[in-house]
């Protein structure tokens, strides 16, 4: 059985009046990608933040590789991260760049910096400045800088963030590399549910704060009836599902989709299927039984 790179347990965090975090569990296995699925505002940065000591706590335990974080920074040595917009010096060639954080962390300057553009995709564009980088290659310079120290976990707050879908679903395949290829425990946090199950091994729902719930993608949503997704495109995508044999309606701006027209398996499918073929999905909310009635009766 594979260990525990990151146990939380029963963390609170307040900012003034604002409960950001409210006794969130959760942990994420060895050797897994772990999903941190929650709408905007759940409380997935602060749980990051968190998570790697970079915030302060309320109350509650994190160990991550067996340290608390927050009282032993060593704990962070085998962690990189990738935030959601990387902030990197405009004028520095990423290489340049690339270089210096490898003579920060001791690493082999020609040899690490070598492996972190070829294993980010960067080849070609490491002579490039920062900001002369499209928004897909700024976050793959940020994963690249991420991986100099030769992390065993990455963690990556929603590196798709403002990407056209082709780039999101590059990151998301580079992702999936890295932990296939190089064994490397991966926590990537999304809003938007098809992201997430097209890499995820295990998922961790948010909200308000709270971890609802964690287990594989069909442990959390296989009881679920229906989702509601925000998209760009509701007729398109609504066209899109049930030439895929899924049974939806559309309500808005929304799409709601049926799970007993082929069970979550199939929505899970066709969803990562919808954003690889360049549907733009801003949002998935899994809707509880009984909630999908009044849904139905026009909202």
């Amino acid at each position: 059985m594979p260990g525990q790179v990151l146990r939380v347990r029963g963390v609170s965090k307040r900012f003034g009046r604002h409960k950001a975090l409210d006794s969130a569990t959760m942990h994420v296995p060895e050797g897994s990608i772990t999903g941190l699925l929650g709408p905007n505002g759940a409380g997935k940065t602060t749980l990051i933040r968190v998570s790697l000591g970079l915030l302060r706590r309320d109350s509650g335990e994190v160990e991550l590789f067996g340290r608390d974080p927050l009282r032993d920074p060593r704990a962070r040595e085998r962690v990189g991260v990738v935030f959601e917009r990387p902030v990197l010096p405009d004028a520095l060639p990423v290489k340049v760049l690339l270089e210096h954080a490898a003579r920060i962390y001791g690493r082999d300057e020609a040899r690490d910096v070598e492996w972190a553009v070829k294993v980010s995709g960067l080849a070609g564009y490491e002579h490039k400045r920062f900001s002369e980088l499209s928004a897909g290659y700024k976050q793959r310079a940020a994963i690249a800088h991420a991986l100099i120290a030769r992390p065993h976990f990455l963690v990556a707050d929603e590196p798709t963030s403002n990407l056209d879908p082709v780039e999101r679903v590059k990151i998301l395949n580079l992702l999936v590399e890295l932990n296939e290829s190089e064994g490397m425990t991966i926590m990537v946090s999304s809003h938007i549910l098809a992201e997430l199950l097209r890499v995820a091994k295990s998922v961790v729902i948010m909200s308000r704060g709270r971890v609802v719930s964690q287990g594989s993608p069909e442990e959390v949503i296989g009881g679920l009836r229906s989702v509601r997704i925000r998209a760009k495109e509701p007729e398109a995508l609504r066209a899109f599902l049930e030439s895929r044999g899924v049974e939806c309606r559309v309500s808005g701006l929304n799409v709601v989709a049926r799970l007993d027209t082929g069970g979550a398996s199939k929505l899970l499918r066709v969803l990562a299927d919808a954003v690889s073929e360049g549907y733009r999905i801003y949002s998935v909310d899994m809707i509880e039984p009984g909630l999908e009635e009044v849904l139905g009766n026009g909202s």
